[in-house]
């Protein structure tokens, strides 16, 4: 599929793309300001400043909020308790303050146990996370899901350290709490559902997870602003890979309505899209993101499932869920775990071309319909204003053959090797003179028999998100 741009994904690709200023943009200007304002806050699973963001959040666009309290049995998971920090530093001899953690919230690695005393070098570089290959930043560490404490530093500062002692205070407490998990909804005419995904953890970092969120929520107000879709969709926003455990638990009976999913991650930085393929493979899902990306005409990169980056699709297309979940991102990029992840690396170009590609998206799944004829015979072109000169593109007549309602618009633009967008133009043209029905789910007719009923899912003629697609 559009080989022209189309690359396998490599591990160590990495392209920096100029951005341009699109302050101007109420949609980029609205990511940048999320990013921006919530940037610094210890986002980590359960924490003051997790709930703070999602309140943020929610003052843009009203959610609903699922928790789940410390201490529950999350099908094989279970939901930590709060963790708090009053304080955490390190001190040398002369009193010079090396980390602090109110100054940055990477500096103290996220889950840390409490801890006091005074340690010599050696003893405390056991307790030390660095990263060389960014010496100047704070990388990024966790002690989820064991019991120890460490500060992050930066390198340079590492091969600074003299021989110490050094005063370590991590004064944290851990207190029961709740896991919460943001979930916007805006509602279509069917039940069926779109699931978009992002996560909110991820401390003193912008790219990672909160770019994400920030674009998801743009795109759902895009859509709350536009004409009645057919699916519902839905964004959730979430600690990373419990949390969207989290919503399942809570809301298992939506499951059978999720008819795909996207993880939104990592969509601001300076280089290409890449998609990661649902655990199918082939679904509507992953064949329209790409048809979607590719009309960007940049090149793009495409994976298996978890092998480009690994996120909730695990859970969300996972064992017992299976919901086909795919990936966009712009992974790798160097800041990537580290304190240089910050609004700085943030391009305003790669958030625009990424909220243009998922609309193209969204437009795409909402226009996938199943045209069904109700006329019979070779249809009298002219007098319905549809006449084509067929010597010179024979393109209707193998679109009037077509519409037999048993196949959708991207598998009749598949079988005639025409654009998505012409099949789906003509499908609106033809039902605009009264031609076809437009059915979000397949008909399948007797050999000899007359047209069918209307299907009961067919397009609400006033009810379709208005498409400005080109001819390709």
């Amino acid at each position: 599929m559009h080989n022209k741009w189309k690359f396998d994904f490599k591990p160590s690709f990495d392209l920096a793309i100029p951005g341009e200023d699109l302050a101007h943009d109420p949609e980029v200007a609205g990511v940048m300001d999320i990013c921006r304002d919530l940037h610094i806050l210890d986002r980590t699973l359960v924490s003051d400043d997790y709930d703070k963001a999602l309140d943020y959040l929610g003052n843009i666009l009203p959610m609903k909020v699922h928790a789940v309290k410390s201490g529950a049995e999350v099908f094989t998971w279970k939901v930590p308790k709060k963790w708090v920090v009053n304080e955490a530093y390190i001190k040398d001899a002369d009193g010079k303050t090396i980390a602090d953690f109110f100054l940055h919230p990477l500096y103290l690695s996220s889950y840390s146990i409490p801890f006091r005393g005074d340690l010599d070098k050696q003893e405390l570089l056991k307790h030390v996370v660095t990263n060389p290959d960014r010496p100047a930043a704070i990388p990024y560490h966790y002690h989820y899901y064991k019991e120890d404490w460490s500060f992050c530093l930066p390198y340079n500062v590492v091969k600074g350290l003299g021989e110490g002692p050094y005063n370590v205070v991590v004064d944290t407490r851990f207190e029961s709490g709740e896991m919460k998990v943001g979930e916007w909804v805006v509602p279509g005419q069917s039940r069926e559902s779109i699931l978009l995904s992002a996560h909110l953890c991820h401390p003193g970092q912008v790219n990672d997870g909160l770019a994400g969120v920030a674009l998801g929520l743009m795109l759902m107000k895009w859509l709350a602003s536009s004409p009645a879709s057919h699916f519902t969709y839905r964004l959730i926003t979430h600690p990373e890979n419990i949390g969207s455990l989290c919503y399942f638990y809570k809301n298992r009976h939506l499951i059978p309505d999720f008819k795909g999913a996207v993880f939104l991650e990592m969509l601001g930085n300076r280089n290409h899209l890449k998609i990661q393929y649902s655990r199918q493979g082939n679904t509507v899902i992953d064949q329209l993101m790409e048809l979607a990306v590719a009309h960007n005409e940049k090149p793009y990169g495409v994976g298996a499932f978890r092998k480009v980056i690994c996120n909730d699709e695990i859970n969300i297309n996972g064992p017992g869920i299976n919901i086909p979940c795919i990936s966009l991102t712009r992974w790798p990029y160097p800041e990537y775990h580290t304190s240089d992840d910050s609004p700085d690396i943030i391009s305003m170009g790669m958030i625009k071309e990424s909220l243009d590609t998922c609309k193209r998206f969204i437009n795409m799944l909402e226009t996938n319909w199943y045209p069904a004829r109700k006329y019979t015979g070779n249809l009298f072109l002219s007098k319905y204003g549809l006449y084509e000169d067929l010597n010179k593109d024979d393109a209707i007549e193998q679109i009037l053959l077509a519409f037999e309602g048993d196949k959708s618009v991207l598998e009749i633009s598949q079988d005639l090797d025409l654009s998505f967008d012409r099949v789906a133009k003509y499908a609106r043209r033809f039902y605009e003179k009264g031609l076809v029905d437009l059915n979000y789910s397949p008909i399948y007719r007797e050999r000899e028999g007359s047209c069918p009923e209307p299907s009961k899912n067919r397009l609400n003629r006033q009810g379709v998100i208005d498409l400005d697609m080109e001819d390709s």
